[in-house]
This record gives structure tokens, sequence and C-alpha cells, in this order.
């Protein structure tokens, strides 16, 4: 199998697996990456700025993981599903450790409005690309719009 038939499978698996477990959290953050880069944060917030809309899992000061939907290429006017690998990105630092290169994904919106204090609720599932494999990391989320633009 190619190294994007594996990435596609992966995506297919994480997705359906998230789809079928029954949420105990508003906010989560997991997936075989958490073999090469700490998962663990403080906080969610979805952020939109001028040409873009980040849920951002936050340690501390350090924005760990950041689904980043380009809005210049897709605007968001509600429930959706955004292709990443061609409308976004998934980047994430702690420290002096940088997230692995992101290679596909999806962000799934259930609720959003470009609205101060809106209600932002989805998940997002995406493949990163490791030293000799493919690795899952998906979050959910369920937060408050904080307008930045």
């Amino acid at each position: 199998m190619t190294r994007r038939g594996r990435s596609l499978a992966l995506l297919i698996t994480v997705s359906l697996w998230s789809c079928t477990t029954e949420a105990t959290e508003e906010a989560a953050l997991h997936g075989s990456v958490s073999r090469i880069y700490p998962l663990q944060y403080d906080t969610v917030r979805a952020r939109l700025f001028t040409s873009e809309l980040a849920i951002q899992y936050v340690s501390g000061r350090e924005v760990i993981i950041s689904a980043v939907a380009r809005l210049d290429e897709m605007p968001i006017e509600g429930p959706t599903t955004v292709d990443l690998g061609t409308h976004g990105e998934v980047v994430g630092n702690r420290g002096h450790v940088i997230l692995p290169p992101f290679v596909s994904g999806t962000l799934h919106f259930d609720a959003y409005a470009a609205t101060e204090g809106a209600p932002v609720t989805g998940y997002f599932d995406a493949v990163i690309e490791g030293d000799d494999r493919d690795y899952a990391v998906h979050g959910d989320f369920d937060v408050l719009l904080e307008d930045r633009r």
C-alpha cells in the first residue's frame, strides 16, 4: 500500500472510531501521535482571524496543536466539514519539539457562527508523518469563539 493509501486508511479508521465513541468530555485530544509528540493540554480555544479559523489546544502559553482552516480559500458560515489537506493544516509546537509534518485531515463543525462568543463545536482528524510511519491525531472541541479580526 502506498504512503497516501496508508494515510487515507488511517484517517478513515480514526474518523469511524470517533463517530462510534461516546464523548465523555467536552474536549479531548488523542491519537497514536502521542507516541512521538506529547498531547497534554490545559485548555481549548477557537480563534477567528482575518484569514483563518484556528482550533487551538493550549498548554501554558504554547499552542501544542492547532487545526487551521484558511478562510480565504473556503469561507465557513455554519456547520460544515473542511478538507484540511486542501484548505488548511494541523501544526503544533511544544517547547523545542515541533509536531511532525501534516499529511491530511478534516475539520468538522457541528456548530459555528462568526460571532464573538458563539458556540463552536466539532472535531478534527488528521494524519501526521513520522520518521518511518504515519500517526493519527483526533481532537474534540466545544468552546466559544474568540474574534481576533
